[in-house]
């Protein structure tokens, strides 16, 4: 049975994080070039190195089709493509790593959050714990350009945090950050929503049910917030605030794909009220 949990996912992977949709189908890279990669060192993987052990391992046709975009690959049309190329293949990491690149030539701040973005969501996607620190670090790479152009800007700050909670040896310093952006701007509904998932993480149920309940008098439709509360509530065995909170996102949500997926599950619950 499907709980609220998988029913987040759905609606996160379908409407917020498009780049996760690309890969969710198939959320490993080729068996083969998993194993190189995860032979070359037994530290923090260099992107580098494991992109190259993920070309290697292609079929030839898909080596001659890289190569031949490879070459184009001077300007950011160019680069699109590779990128392109890397996500019909389901290598999110090749892809981040172009991404990259194309942040190199823009040099915005914008990109190069996108770029640790990408880095940040496909730690997802990784098995091997040396190669998801090395996607943090690239991430926070990424996310401190981001922060050199632009001081300020939020969202950077709130993802090189979260980066410090799930991806160092030194998570305070990530809820510090946190918290200095809550002070700075308390209706940030981005960081609510970080520091609500960080309190479910840690069992904290009442503290982030705070939180999502702050989005939503900031926002009453901010969607996704419906969906973590009543995940919370579930977890709390609160079957009736679960159902009341879950057809309050129906009446909400546009997709209608995803609002009879919601349906049917305030169906079960009710059926086991």
């Amino acid at each position: 049975m499907k709980n609220t949990r998988t029913l987040q996912l759905i609606v996160v992977t379908c409407s917020v994080i498009l780049f996760v949709l690309l890969f969710i189908a198939n959320k490993k890279p080729v068996k083969k070039a998993e194993d190189i990669a995860e032979k070359t060192t037994t530290q923090v993987v260099d992107i580098k190195v494991y992109v190259d052990a993920l070309i290697s391992a292609m079929s030839d046709k898909d080596k001659k089709e890289y190569e031949a975009l490879d070459k184009k690959a001077i300007d950011t049309t160019g680069i699109n493509a590779v990128v392109e190329f890397f996500n019909i293949k389901k290598l999110p990491v090749a892809s981040c790593f172009y991404y990259q690149k194309k942040a190199e030539k823009i040099n915005s701040a914008k990109v190069w959050c996108d770029a640790g973005n990408r880095y940040f969501y496909s730690v997802g996607f990784i098995k091997d714990k040396n190669q998801a620190q090395s996607l943090y670090q690239s991430a926070m790479f990424c996310y401190n350009k981001s922060l050199s152009i632009q001081p300020n800007y939020s969202q950077a700050k709130i993802q090189l945090a979260s980066c410090y909670v799930e991806g160092s040896t030194d998570p305070m310093k990530g809820i510090g950050m946190l918290k200095e952006v809550e002070l700075a701007d308390s209706t940030n509904i981005q960081v609510q929503m970080v520091l609500g998932a960080f309190a479910v993480k840690s069992g904290q149920f009442d503290k982030a049910e705070v939180r999502y309940q702050k989005v939503l008098k900031i926002n009453p439709e901010y969607l996704e917030a419906y969906l973590f509360l009543a995940d919370i509530y579930e977890k709390k065995g609160e079957k009736t605030k679960t159902i009341e909170t879950l057809e309050k996102y129906v009446a909400l949500t546009p997709d209608k794909e995803i609002r009879e997926q919601i349906k049917k599950y305030i169906q079960q619950l009710k059926s086991n009220v």
